[in-house]
């Protein structure tokens, strides 16, 4: 009591002693004030650099960017972190508590930094014991990560510190608590308890039970020694350290703890979303106001055309008829099978020499592509074949041809041409080449059977610069102005031609394909919106005209099999086409919904096989794709439309003076109403003229009776409706 009683009494004599001593004090007093002065200085240095710190970095991160598909599906995450940002309003309160209880259990009342936590640990280093719990805060780690300082120094701590204490100014206990949750790191490339939930769990944060928020609370020690994939065990013990720590700062019971303790670890497979063809198009499709920065960080929703069930099963439907046919005794190349069997195979950069194929299937109410297979295997090629793959269409090119012929020639299916043979590499000088042998055959019957010469007559006469005019408006690429053009000869994309094709279903419209209908931010800001773009090429009536003949094709001529194989029902049209050598194998079909083409060849264009027609190669691809997939796109009834009327054809002949034969078609087909009251083109052989304009007329006077009598201009017309029945 007495040394109490006089302790005031000491700093008095102290000072007195140093009176007395001035060697003593003079430097004392000089260290204390230059000791000041320095904690002064790095005050007002920490201070300063806190507060230069954007704060804005604290609640901004990157976040990942989802693809989607038309029905909501994720295609792929395009990130530098794997992140899904979460409000609070998803994190739940169970979540809460156990990362506090394991990280911070006083964060609810300090103001940044934990005095009591910094003491124990510097107590616990001082005598060498390990540390049982961090001298950081849940926020001093947010100041941390926000401001990306890993360096395990004095100035780091003290930064991170002054940053911490200016971050609980300006945010409050809930903010800070959201963003470090979004922040944290949960091993391998997860960040923020959105992605971990989804990766550990295949769960939003909200749904998570007190089990799974224990062991996520756990991982943040350390993600990637404590990761239940790797280490159960280890996960198993983080998770029930937690669960003691929430019973002792009285969040749960021993009762809830033992019962959460207790549960498996039910955890979602290891997912590794690969790389796509479906990717590769969205990325090379995105407008050019997003940049790589907005698509990797920017946490933007990308949503598409794509139907991925459709994807997944072209796919799969792709690589098994694939497969089939290197299995054909005919085909010589190497087989994908033997390819991965045999690593010697593999050249570093050049395309596997395995047989490919591209599909692409448009929706043809929007012109949405719903499917793109650009080859069998990403990984092993990730060369897109449907968008860049450029290759010569042999016969598919023939609907052109003949759409081009029936607006400038006055073609009708009724119209007749030679198809007998001439040399097709040299058709001479002459507008209509002629053969040893004029043999004549419908048009209808040409583009069934796929005739070489009858499609080439008719290109020539109608004028290879028209064709060439209206292949570039359907395609948007440039065919040679030569007449092998007319056989294919010209280059487009799987992508390019099947689009070209959906003038037929859609009335001679063409929509411009489209992968992305929308980009939205992170904010719900609308950045892009897909604008329709829509051009027509084909008058309703000669595009209905050809697409009638092309079901013909489906029907009973060179894709017969998607009938008679394959069993496909409702209305279909599409064309075949093998290039020379059978080098490409094409199909390209419709029904009122979609169009779809398939392409299949090697990389380097090389026969495929002998014999191997589009009947033997594309079409099988097809059919066995379309087989699961119309069902889900059944096709509806395609009426004609307005201008076009169901017609058969009269012809007559006079047999003796004014007596005469009248013959009828047994088929009847749709004709223009000009074509009706004006007649049109019955056949094109060598007499047939062909005026400047491109116009076409048969030859022949009058004869000497109706030079005489007069022309029977009050008869029958040529042409009558038909009955209401079937079609062929």
């Amino acid at each position: 009591m007495r040394f109490l009683k006089n302790s005031w009494r000491l700093p008095f004599r102290f000072l007195c002693w140093l009176w007395r001593h001035p060697l003593v004090a003079w430097p004392l007093v000089g260290a204390l004030t230059a000791a000041g002065s320095a904690l002064a200085v790095a005050w007002f240095y920490y201070q300063a650099w806190a507060l230069s710190f954007d704060l804005n970095k604290v609640s901004q991160m990157p976040s990942i960017s989802v693809i989607y598909d038309r029905k909501g599906q994720v295609i792929q995450r395009l990130y530098e972190q794997n992140r899904i940002l979460v409000g609070s309003e998803q994190i739940p309160d169970m979540l809460r508590k156990a990362v506090v209880a394991k990280e911070d259990e006083r964060f609810f009342i300090h103001g940044g930094f934990d005095l009591i936590a910094i003491a124990r640990a510097l107590w616990y280093n001082v005598r060498g014991k390990k540390v049982l719990s961090g001298a950081s805060t849940i926020t001093q780690q947010l100041a941390r990560n926000s401001a990306e300082m890993f360096d395990r120094t004095y100035d780091r701590k003290i930064k991170e510190i002054f940053l911490a204490a200016r971050i609980e100014r300006q945010f409050t206990k809930e903010q800070i608590l959201t963003y470090y949750l979004n922040r944290i790191f949960f091993g391998g490339n997860i960040y923020g308890i959105g992605a971990a939930a989804d990766a550990y769990f295949g769960k939003s944060p909200k749904d998570l039970s007190l089990s799974e928020s224990a062991l996520l609370a756990g991982i943040i020690a350390g993600p990637n020694s404590i990761t239940p994939w790797r280490n159960p065990a280890r996960a198993r013990e983080a998770r029930a350290k937690v669960l003691q720590r929430m019973v002792s700062v009285g969040f749960i019971t021993r009762a809830e703890a033992a019962a959460a303790g207790a549960e498996p670890l039910l955890l979602r497979p290891l997912v590794s979303i690969p790389g796509s063809y479906v990717t590769f198009a969205v990325l090379n499709n995105l407008p050019a106001t997003i940049n790589q920065e907005i698509l990797y960080r920017g946490g933007l929703k990308i949503y598409t055309s794509i139907d991925l069930d459709f994807q997944k099963n072209a796919e799969q439907k792709i690589e098994e008829s694939l497969a089939k046919i290197e299995q054909n005794r005919d085909y010589r190349h190497l087989s994908r099978q033997q390819y991965l069997a045999d690593a010697d195979t593999h050249n570093e950069g050049a395309s596997p020499p395995y047989l490919q194929a591209a599909f692409v299937a448009i929706n043809n109410r929007d012109g949405g592509v719903l499917v793109i297979v650009g080859g069998r295997n990403f990984e092993e090629s990730p060369f897109n074949r449907a968008l860049l793959a450029h290759r010569q269409i042999g016969s598919t090119v023939k609907p052109f041809v003949y759409a081009n012929a029936f607006n400038v020639l006055n073609y009708s299916a009724f119209t007749l041409v030679d198809h007998g043979a001439f040399d097709l590499k040299n058709p001479g000088n002459t507008v209509i080449p002629v053969g040893a042998e004029p043999d004549f055959i419908s048009i209808r019957e040409a583009l069934r059977i796929s005739d070489n010469y009858a499609a080439m007559r008719s290109g020539l006469a109608a004028g290879v610069d028209n064709f060439c005019h209206l292949f570039k408006q359907v395609t948007g690429s440039d065919a040679p102005p030569y007449p092998s053009s007319l056989l294919g000869a010209c280059d487009v994309t799987p992508l390019q031609l099947t689009a070209a094709f959906t003038v037929f279903p859609n009335n001679g419209v063409l929509i411009k394909p489209w992968f992305i209908d929308r980009v939205v931010s992170a904010r719900g800001e609308v950045l892009y919106q897909n604008q329709p773009d829509q051009t027509r090429v084909l008058s309703p009536q000669i595009s209905y005209q050809i697409s009638d003949m092309l079901r013909g094709v489906v029907d009973g001529g060179t894709a017969v099999a998607l009938r008679s194989v394959f069993g496909l029902t409702g209305d279909l049209g599409g064309k075949t086409g093998t290039t020379n050598d059978y080098k490409d194998a094409w199909f390209v079909g419709y029904n009122s919904e979609l169009t779809a083409g398939v392409w299949v060849g090697l990389d380097k264009p090389l026969t495929v096989m002998p014999g191997g027609y589009s009947n033997r190669l594309a079409v099988p691809v097809w059919g066995g794709v379309m087989k699961i997939a119309l069902p889900h796109y059944p096709s509806r009834p395609m009426p004609p439309p307005a201008g076009l009327t169901r017609a058969q054809a009269k012809s007559e002949q006079t047999v003796w003076f004014f007596f005469k034969s009248t013959t009828v078609s047994e088929r009847s087909e749709y004709l223009r109403d000009d074509q009706i009251s004006d007649g049109f083109l019955r056949c094109l052989d060598a007499d047939t003229i062909l005026n400047v304009s491109g116009a076409a007329s048969e030859t022949g006077g009058k004869s000497w009776f109706e030079k005489f009598f007069g022309a029977d201009d009050e008869g029958e017309p040529p042409l009558k409706p038909a009955d209401n029945r079937p079609m062929d």
